[in-house]
């Protein structure tokens, strides 16, 4: 896991005026160390299938043989995907919290030392395919520790954990309508950075003594949307994460009474000293203003802390999308969606240059797709140039030959060519 410090995004508010609006979405977000351009292409495959059948430069004839191209081809990834489900489905059986099968003896998939790393590395590629990217160490443990908008900041503790792995996909701004002392308790409106999708993998140490209805023999993953980065602790457990009394809180509460100490001492010794101390109850007014207001202080802290509490509940309320065995599911889905699309738009563009003088290079077909993308989505999108050509050359869609040029075959030899992977796909003998 990378450890690189990461420092925290420059707050939108620092320049604005009590009651002012904040600006607009920024196009490049500010997330730290990270490439914030979009991997993920955010258009769903029917669009795409549309979106490039409207393109005016193909004749009728050329129209229908790329309309057929399509179901051809996804119904090739959806095979492939199709068994890859099933075994990362296989491989998570021993380690699901809320599997309700019961145990074949001698025929179940049973846990053994070697359960865990079975799972996690098929798991970790089945995200890297759906274009997440893990997130390193110290990534986490900052956005943990940066102060939220109720401002209070956590501590993280991942001893506790045997694995912990976060994923990210797609980068995005939420706002929240904060009101605080710092905006003198009017409302405003926040900025935050945030991630699209979130999925959190993690598993507990065995020997701990984790309470009710947690399991340290089980994985458990998460899927969430709409993360901001300064709320990455409402995601993890809390065995992971604890709030911090900043200075600031601390002296919240003992200032009223340090403060009060020396009008305290004051007033004792303009009494008569027998007699203050002769009949306490003189006594308790003079402390009731300091130790009110001290203990206003301490409960103010406590009542932020559960205002933070109850976001969470809400907040996973509405943004979490799967859990355990479910997000499987999710995912190759996902990622079945991304190789076709990736594979789709690598093919048409090579085709498309066919009748062109001279052949593409990888470099510039990667800037045609990335170009368009962005004139259709207006997303700044990092096109996985090598992974849709890698695709192609497997299929038999496409070559490169020794001066590093690209050449995709006629759509007519791609029709055949998967019709044969298709018809090939379930051989029995």
């Amino acid at each position: 896991m990378a450890t690189d410090a990461v420092q925290p995004s420059v707050n939108p508010e620092d320049d604005l005026e009590i009651g002012d609006e904040m600006p607009p979405l920024s196009e490049t977000l500010a997330l730290p160390n990270i490439d914030s351009r979009e991997r993920a292409l955010p258009i769903r495959p029917g669009d795409l299938n549309r979106l490039l059948l409207a393109q005016p430069d193909m004749t009728d004839d050329e129209r229908d043989k790329f309309a057929k191209l399509g179901p051809l081809l996804g119904s090739i990834f959806h095979s492939e995907f199709f068994v890859r489900l099933r075994e990362l489905k296989e491989l998570y059986s021993p380690l699901d919290p809320d599997s309700d099968y019961i145990k074949l003896a001698k025929h179940s998939r049973v846990r053994t030392e070697n359960s865990d790393e079975e799972f996690l590395k098929p798991m970790a590629a089945t995200l890297e395919r759906a274009n997440y990217r893990k997130l390193g160490i110290g990534i986490i443990e900052q956005a943990v520790m940066a102060p939220n908008e109720t401002g209070l900041t956590y501590i993280p503790d991942f001893t506790q954990f045997e694995h912990l792995q976060i994923y990210a996909r797609g980068y995005t701004q939420i706002s929240r309508i904060i009101r605080s002392p710092r905006t003198r308790f009017r409302k405003r409106t926040m900025l935050l950075d945030a991630y699209q999708r979130l999925v959190i993998v993690l598993k507990f140490r065995e020997g701990l003594d984790l309470g009710p209805f947690i399991r340290s023999d089980v994985v458990y993953i998460r899927m969430f949307k709409d993360v901001p980065h300064v709320d990455m602790e409402m995601h993890l457990p809390e065995q992971g994460t604890k709030v911090k009394m900043r200075w600031i809180d601390k002296a919240q509460i003992a200032s009223p009474v340090v403060m009060g100490l020396p009008t305290l001492a004051m007033k004792i010794f303009s009494f008569s000293f027998m007699a203050a101390f002769a009949n306490p109850m003189i006594l308790a007014p003079l402390m009731a203003v300091p130790v009110t207001a001290g203990m206003n202080s301490f409960f103010g802290f406590h009542r932020a802390k559960h205002k933070h509490l109850a976001s969470m509940i809400r907040n996973l309320y509405y943004l979490t999308l799967a859990n355990n065995g479910s997000v499987l599911t999710r995912l190759i889905d996902s990622a079945e969606e991304e190789e076709y699309k990736e594979t789709m738009l690598a093919y048409y563009f090579l085709w498309r240059r066919l009748k062109q003088a001279e052949d593409w290079t990888m470099e510039q077909l990667d800037a045609s797709i990335e170009n368009f993308l962005k004139s259709v989505s207006n997303v700044e999108l990092n096109f996985e140039i090598a992974d849709a050509l890698g695709k192609l050359y497997r299929l038999g869609l496409a070559r490169r030959d020794e001066q590093g040029r690209l050449h995709a075959v006629p759509i007519e030899e791609a029709l055949v060519v998967l019709d044969r992977i298709w018809d090939n796909t379930f051989l029995y003998a």
